[in-house]
């Protein structure tokens, strides 16, 4: 039995232990083309749910930036939000909505853009790198 065979077999485990602590609840959709009524001219913007379900919200890491912009500087924190792995095809640009959160209400409504997310072999969690949408 090879290390791979090893980590395959613990692998159902390891991601039921990732999902026990997703006590959030969102939606990832992806925004589709502009449409226009042409009887109104009012604009929607029609977009695709690719993903609801649980999920958890978290720092990605400690540490924080102060990035200067004219003269002004504000503070970036690196977040992600983990859905169970294989559960959606997210891609860079989809919208991340919290829609129900048990231990941080103020979570709810909040929405984040991926940016930068690659899907690893041995997942235990699909981890999206977003963007807080302000």
């Amino acid at each position: 039995m090879s290390l791979a065979d090893d980590v395959l077999a613990a692998l159902p485990v390891f991601r039921a232990e990732a999902e026990s602590l997703m006590v959030d609840a969102c939606t990832i959709t992806r925004p589709g083309e502009p449409v226009t009524d042409p009887n109104n001219g009012n604009v929607t913007n029609t977009a695709t749910t690719v993903y609801t379900g649980k999920c958890k919200v978290q720092s990605k890491d400690s540490a924080t930036s102060n990035p200067e912009a004219g003269e002004a500087t504000f503070t970036v924190v690196s977040r992600q939000v983990h859905i169970p792995a294989n559960s959606a095809d997210v891609q860079d640009g989809d919208v991340v909505t919290i829609t129900a959160s048990r231990l941080n209400a103020f979570t709810v409504g909040k929405q984040y853009r991926v940016s930068g997310f690659t899907p690893d072999t041995f997942d235990t969690a699909a981890r999206l790198p977003v963007k807080e949408i302000l």
